[in-house]
């Protein structure tokens, strides 16, 4: 979706249903699509684990002791951000 504008467009329209409206759909691209909610390099945060164990709390009393930074590991997303790999997916994207 973030390396095909058209494809993504596609996709949208098809599941979006009746909703053909190109503008709309479009901005619905453009939205879902940014760094701010789908960023090129998924490195997760302590604090958005965080929420999720909250979340769990609820019916699993555990996850209050639980503790955010024993559920990441970064240096997966790390290597393949220092290698270069990450950028090199969206160059004709920016």
């Amino acid at each position: 979706m973030k390396t095909n504008r058209e494809l993504g467009l596609k996709v949208l329209t098809k599941f979006l249903g009746r909703q053909k409206d190109r503008d709309l759909i479009e901005k619905s691209y453009d939205v879902s699509m940014g760094e701010e909610v789908y960023p090129h390099k998924q490195y997760p945060t302590l604090a958005g684990i965080n929420t999720v164990l909250e979340a769990m709390a609820k019916d699993n009393p555990k996850a209050k002791e639980a503790k955010p930074e024993d559920f990441v590991d970064l240096r997966f997303v790390r290597e393949l951000d220092e290698s270069g790999y990450i950028d090199s997916l969206y160059k004709k994207t920016r």
